[in-house]
């Protein structure tokens, strides 16, 4: 309902309640004579302080206009009764005085409370507001600093292992540790522009995806194998950067390398029932028994995803039934 409107029905509601007042007391006349004073000064003094409140300046501005408004108001509203009621002003009586005086009291004391109750209520709403706003800034920034904390764990954990393969491979065999190099400095160099961007899509991801696989493939070679199964309407979409790395990165370190015939890697996508499900699946050597679904890659996904989505994300990782293992990642649509 809008504020005028509930003003408007506050002051008919004061108004009948002065009117019965008065009656119960012995001022002015009956009931329905009583109402029409009470409604001809009561809006008498509504109208201007309404005025007063939308346009007074400053506190002393609204205050003097208020008060302005019950003293006007109460004249003129006795005058519109008397002639409402078939009088003249020359019947204006101290009884007239007296009746004009309690009402416009009664009334100014019930708008006082009115614009009393705005003013807290407007000035809570304010704090609260501003209070939620440092609020949801301070949280903002704590997961923002969680997840830049997260994302840098993941570079050194790569680099640090390609330095390593570069090192052997730049005495065993020099055109390919070239060759890595190269394609360590493309992927570096599309890391940093991505991470410098505020948003980032699966698009984005499956690009850095293949540069990884790009560098893993010269030292592997075709013991690794790689599917990508992600429709072209899906790379458009938000998402979290190097989320899908550590997947791919677990499955050939865990299930591909071990293996003596290597295996496949697939990276699929699909929307399904409102959610971006993701799969990296392998062919690899699976999981060990008594082997867990935890490890650095893995505990470092889900951290991002509960700081990101909260119980939104979920990323499942079993063995398959052919061998292998799939890892499955759910996230809002």
């Amino acid at each position: 309902m809008p504020r005028l409107a509930v003003q408007t029905a506050f002051a008919l509601l004061i108004n009948t309640l002065i009117a019965a007042f008065l009656t119960a007391i012995g001022v002015g006349g009956d009931f329905a004579t009583n109402l029409i004073f009470s409604y001809c000064i009561g809006f008498s003094i509504f109208i201007p302080c309404m005025a007063a409140i939308r346009l007074a300046r400053g506190r002393t501005a609204l205050v003097t206009g208020v008060a302005l408004a019950v003293v006007l108001g109460s004249a003129v509203g006795v005058a519109l009764g008397l002639t409402l009621t078939g009088h003249g002003l020359e019947q204006w009586s101290s009884e007239h005085a007296l009746q004009a005086l309690l009402i416009g009291l009664m009334f100014g004391v019930g708008v006082s409370y009115l614009f009393y109750a705005r003013e807290r209520v407007g000035r809570l709403e304010t704090e609260l507001k501003e209070r939620e706003l440092r609020q949801a800034l301070a949280e903002k920034a704590q997961v923002d600093a969680q997840l830049r904390m997260l994302q840098a764990q993941i570079e050194p954990h790569f680099l640090f292992n390609t330095l390593a393969n570069l090192s052997v491979l730049i005495r065993s065999d020099p055109p390919r540790a070239e060759r890595m190099l190269a394609d360590l400095i493309a992927y570096l160099r599309a890391t940093l522009q991505r991470t410098r961007e505020a948003e980032s899509t699966l698009g984005d991801e499956i690009e850095l995806l293949k540069r990884y696989l790009d560098i893993l493939g010269l030292r592997l070679g075709p013991r690794l194998r790689v599917d990508f199964d992600v429709p072209e309407e899906l790379l458009g979409r938000p998402f979290p950067l190097l989320l899908l790395q550590p997947l791919v990165e677990n499955a050939i370190t865990h299930g591909i390398e071990p293996k003596v015939g290597g295996g496949e890697v697939r990276i699929a996508a699909r929307l399904e029932d409102g959610r971006l499900r993701l799969v990296v699946a392998d062919t690899g050597a699976g999981l060990s028994e008594g082997g867990t679904d935890t490890g650095f890659g893995l505990e470092n996904v889900r951290s991002r995803l509960r700081a990101l989505f909260g119980e939104a994300a979920s990323l499942d990782v079993r063995g398959n039934p052919g061998g292998g293992v799939a890892a499955t990642l759910e996230l809002p649509a």
